[in-house]
């Protein structure tokens, strides 16, 4: 089974009363885009009504190949903060 990494962009709404949606744009690594599309929305967990408004698949970026290696721990370091949007 191959792995891919996947930019997705998430748009939600943070704050009750609030007008506009925020948007996070998260890293996630997937098979296909409809997993990576499920693995993105469960990394904003303080948005109400998270959905996603356009993911990419990363092969290249400005000349380098993108290759994924299997880490020793399974930690991400990667948390979204509710308080960024404040």
């Amino acid at each position: 089974m191959i792995k891919n990494l996947y930019a997705v962009l998430l748009g939600g709404k943070l704050r009750e009363n609030h007008l506009m949606e925020d948007h996070h744009l998260v890293f996630v690594v997937a098979e296909n885009e409809k997993d990576a599309r499920t693995k993105a929305k469960k990394k904003w967990k303080d948005a109400e009504s998270v959905h996603v408004d356009g993911t990419q698949l990363i092969e290249k970026v400005d000349g380098y190949q993108v290759v994924l290696e299997r880490s020793e721990s399974d930690e991400s370091s990667f948390i979204i903060d509710p308080d960024y949007s404040l």
